[in-house]
């Protein structure tokens, strides 16, 4: 009995043996596909197979329409082994850079093996947008990507969905602080303008008259004549001169 159950063990250790260096081999091949993978035309790499045709369709269209709004790449990943030596953090921002270079790119990568997902953002996007806001922007992926009641073609298409939106909401503030004056606030602001010049004008013309009239008449401002009496004897101290007595000297 003994000996049926080790020939049994030997026999299991000695197919994983032979299956273990295949699935090394798949494992690398999967990790480095995404390092030897140019840049996707329609944004996304996706060696998960979870996204379906139409899932996939409706994504490329939402990054075509957010690229031309941020004037910027946008990219999504989503792998299921991460190369060899990097982290997924590492993985998404070196993607990023070999797909984008020096350009304006943010990339959300997502990796199975860890079920976490990445927000790699140029440092342009630290300059147009409030720190705080783009921290939530990786706090409120996190959250979609851990809800596993969701499929995971679910979980992906809600996180770029939500991010398009949350960054375009971000970019419409940013464009409206950018101008000294919106445009909504143009017309009224120039009819304010033109009723203070109007009040301005009128009163400079009311000043003008009123002059012009006291000189004609030879009309004549003059202090009133006030009588002041000296105040202890003080200088300056109710009126022109100070005043003073003494006894004469005795003879």
């Amino acid at each position: 009995m003994v000996h049926l159950l080790f020939d049994h063990l030997f026999f299991l250790l000695s197919g994983l043996w032979r299956v273990l260096p295949a699935l090394v081999l798949l494992h690398s091949a999967a990790a480095g596909a995404i390092e030897g993978m140019p840049a996707p035309a329609d944004g996304i790499f996706d060696d998960t197979r979870a996204l379906g045709e139409n899932a996939r369709q409706a994504l490329a269209a939402e990054i075509r329409s957010l690229t031309n709004d941020l004037k910027c790449d946008v990219w999504l990943t989503a792998t299921s082994f991460p190369a060899s030596g990097f982290s997924p953090r590492r993985q998404a921002q070196t993607t990023r850079i070999r797909w984008s270079g020096d350009k304006p790119s943010l990339l959300l990568g997502y990796d199975r093996a860890t079920n976490s997902l990445i927000v790699s953002l140029s440092p342009d996007f630290w300059d147009r947008y409030p720190a705080s806001s783009l921290a939530n922007l990786g706090l409120q992926a996190g959250r979609v990507i851990l809800n596993t009641r969701l499929s995971l073609e679910e979980r992906l298409v809600t996180i770029v969905t939500q991010a398009a939106r949350h960054l375009r909401e971000l970019e419409t503030v940013r464009l409206k602080q950018s101008v000294w004056l919106p445009k909504e606030e143009w017309q009224p602001s120039l009819m304010l303008a033109g009723v203070l010049a109007g009040g301005a004008l009128l009163a400079a013309m009311a000043g003008i008259i009123a002059r012009s009239r006291s000189r004609s008449r030879g009309d004549q401002l003059v202090f009133p004549e006030v009588s002041v009496s000296t105040r202890l004897g003080a200088p300056f101290g109710g009126g022109l001169i100070a005043e003073m007595r003494v006894e004469p000297p005795a003879r």
